[in-house]
């Protein structure tokens, strides 16, 4: 069977068709996927789930303290652990939104910064891609003032402590443990 000429996603790889089933604009999109195979297989319903992209930032104070927030993130279900961060707004530079998220949620700016890799949440459905920053020796400029639905309280982690904190369950979310590691990799090339 030739597989009709349609997107080339490979040399291998063909999409035949993209139908988007469900959308909630700005927040979520779920298209179907009618995709051609090397072994001359067709996919009628390979779905892919696009979620805005967004920034995560291991941010460290003057005082080698990695800056994290407390708060309740329904994805987990209970209170956690989380690397400060959010969604990049349209138009919006993935630096520029991890600049001002930082800001927003924890009341920190300035220092050096770093950026790592951008990472995709699932490797079959996509979901979302992570921008992953670095900020060292962040200083208190404002006080927080996300606007978010969670309530957040800033809690520091001397960064030897960190992985603790990760293999206790604390800090739960993979893209955050993800970048912690990445952030480390980065800060020991320094």
């Amino acid at each position: 069977m030739d597989a009709p000429l349609q997107e080339r996603l490979t040399d291998d790889w063909l999409l035949l068709e993209n139908e988007k089933v469900f959308e909630i604009k700005n927040r979520v999109r779920v298209n179907r996927h009618k995709v051609w195979l090397p072994d001359n297989r067709v996919i009628d319903d390979y779905y892919h789930i696009d979620l805005p992209s967004f920034v995560t930032i291991y941010a460290v104070n003057e005082q080698g303290e990695v800056l994290l927030l407390e708060q309740y993130k329904h994805g987990v279900g209970e209170v956690c652990l989380t690397l400060p961060g959010g969604q990049i707004d349209p138009g919006e530079e993935p630096e520029f939104a991890a600049r001002r998220e930082l800001l927003e949620e924890t009341g920190y700016g300035g220092g050096r910064w770093l950026s790592g890799p951008s990472l995709v949440l699932h490797g079959n459905q996509r979901i979302s891609v992570a921008h992953t920053f670095v900020a060292c020796h962040v200083i208190k400029l404002n006080e927080a003032n996300s606007g978010d639905l969670e309530q957040a309280s800033l809690v520091t982690r001397p960064r030897s402590e960190l992985w603790k904190t990760i293999m206790d369950g604390q800090l739960p979310i993979t893209t955050h443990v993800a970048v912690a590691g990445i952030a480390e990799t980065l800060l020991a090339g320094l």
